[in-house]
């Protein structure tokens, strides 16, 4: 601590900044103080005081007689410094020191509420998401077992129908044996219309199918834009939630850089 012998008068910002509170308390032994109690920003004020004192050009002792001499009231031991009351410099840089911590406490209070907003959003989101994601399978696989079990009836149905008529031509065959011909060709035109039947019960089948793929495609991809617009708004929300808690912290800094200094520059130097 030798050098602060030599150096400039340090400002009452400086002291509190720039050094601990044991390089305060080592100061003020230099500069002969004795209260080392109260808080680091009285500290500077009590060091700083005794900074200036020690500054100033000691006054030119004018020659008096020795009656006047006794006369001069001899000067008083220096008082030592008070804690601060109700008024006064350490009472205001007090008050200043307890109002940056309610506005440092209150930022904190709510970037930590911001964030507990925003985790417990996304972690709603993607329970939401996980629902959906479930509903939507479980339905999709409900459309298909649905299409494949109907396409299934028509084939069985089909074949009851061929068997059927197999029978019934056989035993058409069987009583009309002068017949053959014509139960020949019309078997051969049966089989035709059996087959055209049996490809268009398909293709009805198959266009049931695609269809409700289709939809559920179309379901799909709607409640993917839903949930692509419901994250832009949660990352809108976040990103105005993190502006809103820089434009304090700027406010907090602005504050502690330009009106504190100025109004304790101007309280001390104004």
């Amino acid at each position: 601590m030798e050098e602060y012998a030599t150096n400039k008068v340090e400002t009452f910002d400086e002291l509190v900044t720039k050094h601990t509170r044991r390089d305060l308390e080592e100061l003020a032994l230099k500069y002969g103080l004795e209260n080392l109690g109260g808080t680091k920003s009285q500290l500077a004020e009590y060091i700083l005081e005794a900074m200036k004192k020690q500054k100033e050009p000691p006054k030119p002792i004018p020659h008096v007689s020795p009656k006047e001499a006794s006369m001069i009231e001899k000067p008083k031991s220096a008082a030592k410094p008070a804690g601060f009351g109700k008024k006064g410099v350490l009472a205001k840089a007090n008050a200043i020191d307890n109002k940056a911590a309610e506005i440092k406490k209150a930022g904190k209070d709510i970037r930590d509420e911001g964030i507990r907003e925003m985790t417990k959003s996304v972690k709603e989101f993607h329970a939401a998401s996980n629902t959906l994601s479930r509903n939507m399978h479980s339905e999709a696989q409900k459309m298909v077992e649905d299409g494949q079990k109907r396409f299934d009836q028509a084939q069985m149905q089909f074949k009851r129908s061929i068997d059927a008529q197999i029978k019934e031509n056989s035993d058409a065959t069987a009583r009309m044996h002068s017949g053959a011909r014509e139960i020949m060709s019309s078997q051969e035109k049966m089989a035709r219309e059996f087959s055209k039947a049996g490809k268009n019960i398909r293709d009805e089948g198959y266009r049931n199918l695609q269809t409700g793929l289709a939809k559920f495609q179309s379901n799909l991809n709607s409640q993917i834009k839903e949930n692509r617009e419901a994250v832009s708004r949660l990352y809108s929300g976040a990103r105005e939630l993190q502006g809103r808690a820089a434009s304090f912290q700027n406010e907090i800094h602005r504050y502690q850089e330009q009106d504190l200094k100025n109004y304790v520059r101007d309280f001390y130097y104004g």
